[in-house]
C-alpha cells in the first residue's frame, strides 16, 4: 500500500508539473511598434487562431475554474483541454494528439468538476480527472 501511494503521490506531482508547464502567458513575438514606425492599420476582423493556438493569455496554472467557466471562450477552454490531456497522456508514454472526441469530453469533464469550486486551479482538476478516469491514459 505505501508503494502505491508513493507512486500515486511522484505520478501526481509529474503530471501537476507538466500541466502546470501548460498555457498562456507571455505571447509578445518583438518589440513593440510605435504609432510613429507604422501607420495604425484597421482590419474588419481579426483571423481566427489555429486548432490548437491558445488565445488565453494566463498560465494554466494560474487559472481558476471561475475563469474556465466565465472568461475563457469555448476555443481557449478546447485548447487549454487539449494541452493538458496531450501532455498527461504523453508522461504516460503517448506519441500522437488524443481525438478531438476525447479532448471534448475531457472539457467537459473539466467544466463539470469547476462548477461547485470556482476557485480550484484548472491544473489541479485536470490531473484530478486525468489520475481517477483510466479512459484518458494511452
Amino acid at each position: 500500500m505505501r508503494n502505491r501511494t508513493t507512486t500515486m503521490a511522484i505520478a501526481t506531482g509529474l503530471l501537476l508539473a507538466t500541466l502546470t508547464a501548460c498555457g498562456g502567458g507571455d505571447t509578445a513575438a518583438g518589440p513593440e511598434e510605435t504609432a510613429a514606425e507604422a501607420p495604425a492599420v484597421t482590419t474588419p476582423t481579426s483571423p481566427e487562431p489555429g486548432k490548437y493556438e491558445q488565445t488565453w493569455p494566463t498560465r494554466y496554472a494560474d487559472t481558476t475554474c471561475g475563469d474556465y467557466l466565465t472568461a475563457m471562450d469555448d476555443h481557449q477552454r478546447w485548447v487549454l483541454a487539449a494541452d493538458m490531456l496531450s501532455g498527461a497522456r504523453k508522461t504516460d508514454g503517448a506519441a500522437g494528439l488524443p481525438a478531438d472526441s476525447e479532448v471534448d469530453r475531457f472539457q467537459q469533464d473539466i467544466a463539470t468538476a469547476c462548477e461547485p469550486i470556482a476557485t480550484a486551479k484548472t491544473t489541479e482538476i485536470g490531473v484530478s480527472i486525468y489520475l481517477t478516469d483510466a479512459t484518458y491514459k494511452p
